[in-house]
């Protein structure tokens, strides 16, 4: 029920919660390799998270970019998978590409990752998917998503089912205080969310170390798989 010396690759590991998650498994002793589109997103990453993290720049919804990922090493213990998008449409105006985009960002990946990651994979290895609110509380005009992340919590069931005694699991984060928040609202982010976090029980936006300490702890319990964990200040209350 350790992360010393464990093999840990976070795909979509160069911000947010993937970097955060990077942060946690190497603070708790692992070997991490982070992977994301942008070159220069992981070159900064791994300049914050110094140490010996790896950095693999890849499209995880390659599946040949994903293959030659994880051939390069010889054992994997652990995967967190938080690459994502959230496409915005209408229904009357999603197309099959942006649907497309958003099932191959979280659903696509996840099959890529496993699929790489089995010839190495250890037993009491541990994947784990990311969810999101749009599953249970979707939005008009963002359908996408919501089919998206629905689908994620689907394929931990069906995969902690085919790929045991190895676990799947996936965390459901609420509304996190993370870059994108940023880059969508700036200085305005914590009054742009008031109205949403003063329901909350917890009252607040949730920090993307809390989303990673659960992914973490996914990874470390060796008797839980299948689940999704909800790490939502409460959200699904309301």
């Amino acid at each position: 029920m350790s992360l010393k010396a464990a093999n840990v690759i976070v795909l979509g590991g160069s911000s947010g919660i993937g970097l955060a998650t990077a942060r946690t498994a190497q603070q708790a002793g692992a070997n991490v390799t982070i992977v994301g589109r942008d070159r220069a997103r992981l070159d900064a990453a791994v300049s914050a998270l110094g140490g010996d993290v790896r950095a693999e720049a890849a499209d995880v919804a390659d599946r040949d970019a994903v293959a030659r990922i994880f051939e390069r090493h010889d054992r994997v213990d652990h995967i967190a998978i938080l690459a994502g998008e959230q496409p915005a449409a209408p229904v009357a105006e999603t197309s099959h590409e942006l649907l497309t985009r958003a099932l191959d960002a979280r659903v696509w990946a996840a099959y890529n990752a496993c699929s790489a990651a089995l010839p190495m994979m250890h037993p009491e290895g541990s994947v784990v998917l990311c969810s999101g609110l749009s599953a249970h509380r979707p939005r008009a005009g963002r359908s996408s998503g919501a089919v998206a992340t629905a689908a994620v919590e689907s394929l931990a069931r069906a995969l902690a089912v085919e790929l045991g005694p190895i676990r799947v699991n996936a965390v459901c984060p609420g509304s996190i205080d993370t870059p994108l928040l940023g880059r969508v609202y700036g200085d305005r982010r914590a009054e742009a969310m008031r109205a949403f976090t003063d329901r909350l029980p917890i009252k607040r936006l949730g920090t993307a170390d809390e989303v990673a300490d659960a992914i973490c702890f996914l990874m470390r319990n060796t008797y839980i798989t299948g689940i999704t964990l909800h790490v939502d200040g409460g959200a699904l209350l309301l």
